[in-house]
């Protein structure tokens, strides 16, 4: 058996962290599976946790860094498909497509994009391999594109899970197939976090965790975001809690990082260059975390952390939802009084909060468990036809 994942990377943790859950799942199911990693972005396998799977990526997507280095030289595009993401082998059983959130207005996708991927799904069905997109943060699509883009998706897939009623309402809006698409929580939220000993001292401090795209996608001006922070740790630090600020992705979360640091009078401890396994493990054992990743609010609150964030999409607010938390969303164009008050709350019921939090998990985890036996079953169906 071969499957093939796509959208996935090391360089966003939130992505990694989708790639294990991924390859947890199938080394119960089909641990002696090939499993091909088609990455959208940087992927370095060092980072991943060791599984029966035989974990590898497409041979050519190792030779095409050497492809596109060469084509990049004498200043022309890479013109061979099969050394790029968006290749669909003969041999492969089926896609698990975990790119979290790739089809929506906010892209602005291109023709030319469109019509790559579009290519790549019909021959990929043409050769007989199944397509199952797992949870993605879908819409909206008011756009002729964006409506083009889930249009497309919908008639290649075999099935798509939304991950909220927000995405699947977004999907349906925009002509969907009903009988493919079904709603599904975000499906890390079953992954355990692994707290590396250098930062235990971490244990009951408060997270911090910032996010470029509030600046690039949330139409935050970058003074209102950072003064949202400063006020915020300047809260905890009045309360004598310990804070600490997280780096959920690479040099664009870490300058901002940096960018805080060098507005305070004394630094704040960075946690960066650790896996996404870790990043949940450090996150876990924090009292309280407030998060502009997505996968850090997920995190967070799949472990029973309390936790408030920023914004830049409609996925964070319908992730507070499913966990059954209401004004957890922070704006920073908002008064720093309303923003505070909000946290004041969540601190103040800290303890009722995780239990609630620890009451709505199990449900989340069925859900979760209900999308993979979804698909496996319809994959045994069709192949066993």
């Amino acid at each position: 058996m071969i499957i093939q994942i796509d959208g996935i990377n090391t360089l966003n943790k939130g992505a990694e962290l989708m790639l294990v859950a991924i390859l947890e799942e199938l080394d119960k199911k089909y641990p002696n599976a090939t499993v091909y990693l088609n990455p959208d972005s940087v992927l370095d396998q060092r980072l991943l946790p060791k599984y029966n799977l035989n974990v590898k990526k497409r041979l050519g997507l190792k030779l095409g860094r050497y492809i596109n280095g060469l084509c990049f030289r004498v200043h022309i595009d890479n013109p061979f498909s099969y050394f790029k993401e968006n290749y669909a082998p003969k041999n492969v059983d089926f896609i698990l497509d975990a790119s979290g959130f790739k089809y929506s207005d906010q892209w602005n996708r291109s023709d030319n994009w469109l019509e790559m991927k579009e290519n790549y799904y019909s021959i990929a069905k043409k050769n007989g391999t199944k397509v199952y997109f797992l949870t993605q943060a879908l819409g909206p699509f008011k756009s002729e594109s964006g409506k083009r883009s889930i249009q497309m998706i919908s008639k290649y897939s075999d099935l798509i899970f939304a991950r909220e009623e927000a995405s699947y309402n977004y999907a349906i809006e925009a002509k969907a197939d009903p009988n493919k698409l079904m709603v599904s929580c975000d499906f890390t939220l079953k992954v355990s976090g692994a707290i590396p000993s250098r930062w235990k001292h971490l244990k009951g401090s408060i997270a911090i965790i910032p996010n470029k795209k509030m600046i690039t996608h949330g139409g935050n001006k970058s003074e209102d975001y950072l003064n949202l922070f400063l006020k915020i740790i300047k809260f905890f630090k009045e309360k004598e809690e310990n804070v600490f600020l997280l780096n959920h992705e690479s040099m664009g979360d870490y300058k901002i990082c940096q960018l805080i640091n060098s507005h305070l009078d004394n630094d704040l401890e960075i946690v960066s260059g650790i896996t996404a396994k870790e990043i949940k493990g450090v996150i876990g054992v924090s009292k309280m975390v407030i998060s502009s990743r997505f996968h850090g609010v997920a995190s967070s609150l799949s472990q029973g952390v309390p936790c408030l964030a920023t914004s830049w999409n409609h996925k964070y607010e319908m992730l507070f939802k499913n966990f059954d938390q209401k004004d957890c969303v922070l704006n920073a164009n908002n008064k720093i009084e309303d923003n505070l008050e909000r946290i004041e709350s969540i601190y103040e019921n800290y303890d009722a909060i995780q239990t609630e939090l620890s009451n709505r998990k199990p449900e989340l985890v069925d859900q979760i468990n209900n999308m993979w036996k979804v698909i496996f079953d319809d994959y045994e169906q069709s192949y066993g036809s």
